[in-house]
């Protein structure tokens, strides 16, 4: 069977691009409508302010994009450039505090449009004297440069603005005259808001905002390693992260179908990943990683070939919320002994998802898997069971914070936690499959993420 045009009902054909036909270039996709709560701040401030008051911490400082834009509702600018320090947030433990996001005066247009919930904001720009700076003794680093004061983007004189630009100037103008000289700066005077300049405890991110803060004086506060507590914050959802992630995950699912569905005899790791890119963007969604035959070793022969099952792990993104989704792929008439493993597969399958729910451990949901598995038949060392947490990241659940490496930590399941039961079985040699999906687990069971279905799909 001759490979198909990998492009087919998701974009342009060969011929409407060399025609340049506006009209055909259209998806036949829809993108995925914004959600009801779209705008609404991310972050779960009632289990936030619980965590640090259980681990005696004063508040956050985040570095990592992620989860400055889960903690101020924005994907800053420069953090879209891959800037260096384009942005921070903090947060404290007392209610009464706002969270600050501090970034460069980019941002002050964005503010001004106010098309979305939003925390305060302290920007920074640079030093006016920083020739006093090069070489400077430690000393010296503790004493305040003078801000740099930018113009900003100018009007046109002899236009008249409109509402919205002049709220532009307006804001442009608000920022560029308070600006700190610098990133250490700016979080200094968010931390001095907080009155946390002195004796407290902060969790940070990333160990160079104590470095930074430590360089310029700030050098009483306690900075802990962060990392895993915003992952012990994150792990609950809130209703406007479900209502990103059920779009993501039900974007993920279909993108990755309609590849499987498309998948024939002779096709390749790339011209599959690529049918995937366009899927997922059709949908408004952006791939992350998407694993296609024996996980990473892709397809033993490097095309696709009859009879031969092979797996795809499809991770994307909507508004960096994640979705995970996994399947079993043969293009052709299945095997017997390639049904045989999935006969058993799906005896995990039905084992775990009839009882899962709330205080129900991570081991637990494994073992379940497991012990189903290869009551079925399946041999012991061709299967695994990984169930985790998805979200901002795609294994988005805490590990322990009691050792010096990464271990995860074996938590119950809570209400609104998202996770999948990552079931993939691989025989080098052999078969190999996968089930993974995404699923939001409630006090009695779960609420699926996208539409579920069997392990197996025959293509071709």
């Amino acid at each position: 069977m001759e490979r198909r045009n990998l492009l087919k009902g998701v974009g342009l054909t060969m011929a409407a691009a060399a025609a340049g036909s506006a009209q055909a270039a259209q998806p036949t996709v829809t993108l995925s409508p914004p959600p009801k709560t779209s705008g609404k701040m991310l972050v779960n401030r009632p289990r936030a302010y619980a965590v640090l008051e259980e681990l005696k911490l004063d508040g956050l400082i985040a570095f990592n994009p992620i989860n400055v834009y889960y903690l101020s509702n924005t994907w800053p600018l420069m953090t879209k450039f891959r800037t260096d320090n384009a942005a921070f947030a903090t947060f404290s433990r007392n209610p009464k505090d706002p969270i600050f996001l501090v970034t460069g005066g980019a941002e002050t247009f964005d503010y001004a449009n106010a098309e979305r919930e939003l925390p305060e904001m302290i920007t920074f720009g640079g030093a006016a004297n920083w020739q006093d700076y090069v070489n400077a003794t430690p000393e010296k680093m503790k004493v305040e440069p003078t801000p740099g004061r930018g113009r900003g983007w100018q009007p046109l004189p002899t236009t008249k603005l409109t509402p919205r630009e002049q709220g532009w100037m307006a804001a442009q103008q608000k920022y560029s005259s308070t600006a700190a000289p610098g990133p250490a700066w700016a979080l200094a005077k968010a931390l001095k808001q907080y009155g946390y300049d002195k004796k407290s405890r902060l969790a940070v991110d990333d160990m160079r905002i104590a470095l930074m803060l430590q360089q310029i004086g700030m050098d009483g506060i306690t900075f802990v390693p962060g990392e895993q507590v915003f992952r012990k914050i994150r792990v609950v959802k809130t209703e406007p992260e479900l209502e990103l992630q059920r779009i993501a995950g039900r974007n993920n699912a279909e993108a990755a179908m309609a590849v499987a569905k498309a998948c024939v005899k002779g096709m390749t790791y790339d011209e599959i990943e690529h049918r995937f890119l366009v899927e997922c963007a059709a949908r408004g969604s952006e791939v992350m990683e998407f694993l296609v035959g024996t996980v990473q070793g892709h397809f033993p022969n490097k095309v696709v070939e009859p009879g031969k099952s092979f797996a795809i792990d499809a991770v994307s993104h909507y508004k960096q919320y994640h979705g995970d989704f996994g399947r079993t792929i043969v293009v052709g008439e299945p095997p017997k002994d390639l049904l045989a493993r999935e006969k058993a597969h799906m005896a995990g399958h039905d084992a775990i998802y009839s009882v899962v729910k709330a205080g129900m451990k991570l081991s637990e949901v494994r073992k379940i898997v497991l012990d189903a598995e290869i009551k079925a038949g399946m041999p012991e060392g061709f299967v695994t069971c990984t169930p985790h947490g998805v979200g901002l990241e795609h294994g988005d659940n805490p590990s322990r914070m009691d050792v010096p490496f990464s271990m995860a930590e074996d938590i119950a399941l809570e209400e609104n936690m998202v996770i999948t039961i990552d079931m993939p079985h691989i025989e080098i040699g052999g078969h190999v499959g996968h089930h993974e999906d995404l699923i939001r687990i409630t006090k009695t069971g779960y609420e699926p993420m996208h539409t579920p279905g069997p392990s197996l799909v025959v293509a071709g």
